[in-house]
């Protein structure tokens, strides 16, 4: 599986560090859904892209989306890495 890191290129902000995580969360998964038709992944292939605060540059997780090979693209969102 190839594995594509595009941090420097591709990142998102949303919210503000002031917001609970629940609401964070969900900006994220909105955020996320957005992405999927417009990532440009190959076939087999994931990208890497992390999620920021807009207010203050807090890391509020990591997306994780992935092309399958049937080409329906996915995504996982890791909250495990938040700066928060």
């Amino acid at each position: 599986m190839q594995t594509m890191n595009y941090q420097n290129e591709i990142s998102v902000h949303c919210g503000k560090v002031a917001d609970d995580m629940k609401k964070l969360e969900t900006l994220c998964n909105e955020e996320a859904e957005k992405l999927l038709v417009s990532l440009d992944i190959p076939t087999e292939g994931e990208i890497s892209v992390p999620f920021w605060t807009s207010d203050f540059p807090e890391l509020i997780c990591v997306g994780l989306f992935k092309k399958d090979g049937k080409g329906v693209v996915t995504y996982e969102l890791d909250f495990s890495e938040s700066t928060l």
